[in-house]
């Protein structure tokens, strides 16, 4: 038996046609019970996920471990998950989708120190505080897929301090690509926020403080995009309202990092602004901002400091992120002429023709 127990988090509202899959998934992956657990929040889901998760505890009552409790958002979902893990290792999944089959056991096998441990592994003495792997884009609309095993392979790419790999734009903002170790997230009281962009808040508190990390090279983790219901592909008006509204509540929460001593903690601050400003940047352009709602956006947004890391100067997504900073947020006459051109000229014309040319071109 491994030395390290997992306790897999599944936070769950509206899925019920993805749900029997990403469960499914889960009883797959090599472990004996006693060797993890799943610990299951339903928030307040209004389908028929209660029902499927009664199905599931009744087969397996010692592995699952499940919570109702009312709607009260993804990240209060997470943290109740957290508050009753008994798992050397917390990972979070999200219920639209799966975990390739075999894959936490390969992980723990290979670069968790355990018996088996050692062959892809060259430090086995200690155990990380975060473990990293890889993720690959699906888009289904929940149809069953090929439930293929992980790579039989995988290198350890990184192992040392997590704020330096973070800072490098090495970690995904994603929290269902990591193996966090409990006692850390205890021993600092890291817990979820309830906001739009949670995952880089959660992952900002974890790295700026230095855990030992490891990034390894193998495929763990398959992120549903055929999910209409999700919060990230939602162009509600008043859902991206609250969106923006977000960004800048999450960059008020990280500003007063900047005046810490620890370059690396200046460092962090800095990439997680940008990225919440990048998320701002792009969804402003969804929907059309009133005047007023736009001159409060953009009053606030200029106390923020200007941050580019060098590693993305030479990107399209860092040019297209400069030319919107600094058209959209210079005037509102130019605000309403950029998304003019965005949703009228470049989403309706422009788009279609690029993505005709691509196909052509495979």
């Amino acid at each position: 038996m491994k030395k390290s127990m997992l306790s897999v988090i599944v936070p769950i509202y509206n899925v019920e046609v993805f749900l029997p899959r990403c469960l499914d998934s889960l009883l797959r992956q090599g472990l004996q019970e006693g060797e993890y657990e799943i610990i299951c929040v339903n928030d307040g889901s209004p389908d028929q996920c209660g029902k499927i998760l009664a199905d599931y505890k009744a087969r397996y009552p010692t592995l699952f471990h499940i919570i109702t409790q009312t709607n009260q958002g993804l990240g209060a979902a997470r943290n109740t998950g957290m508050a009753v893990a008994r798992g050397e290792y917390i990972t979070f999944v999200d219920s639209d989708d799966y975990v390739l089959d075999e894959a936490y056991n390969f992980v723990l096998s290979h670069f968790i120190n355990s018996e088996e441990s050692g062959t892809l592994c060259n430090r086995t003495d200690v155990n990380p505080d975060v473990l990293c792997f890889g993720y690959n884009y699906i888009n289904t609309d929940g149809k069953n897929t090929p439930h293929t095993g992980p790579v039989s392979y995988g290198e350890m790419i990184f192992d040392g301090d997590g704020a330096e790999a973070f800072n490098r734009n090495s970690i995904s903002p994603h929290v269902w690509t990591k193996f966090y170790r409990r006692e850390f997230l205890e021993r600092y009281g890291i817990k979820s926020e309830n906001t739009c962009s949670q995952d880089e808040l959660f992952n900002f508190e974890v790295f700026h403080r230095h855990p030992h990390t490891r990034i390894i090279s193998t495929i763990v983790y398959q992120y549903e995009l055929g999910n209409d219901n999700s919060i990230q592909r939602n162009s509600n008006k008043k859902r991206v309202i609250k969106q923006l509204e977000d960004q800048c509540h999450n960059i008020r929460l990280i500003l007063p990092y900047l005046n810490e001593d620890d370059n690396m903690v200046k460092a962090s601050a800095l990439r997680s602004i940008n990225h919440f400003l990048k998320i701002f940047y792009n969804r402003m352009l969804f929907i059309f901002l009133p005047w007023k709602r736009w001159r409060n956006f953009h009053h606030f947004l200029k106390t923020v400091p200007a941050y580019q890391p060098t590693h993305m100067n030479n990107t399209w997504q860092a040019r297209y992120l400069a030319i919107i900073k600094k058209w959209a947020g210079r005037s509102y006459l130019i605000y309403i002429f950029v998304f003019f051109l965005r949703n009228f000229v470049f989403a309706k014309y422009l788009r279609p023709l690029i993505l005709q040319r691509t196909k052509k071109l495979q």
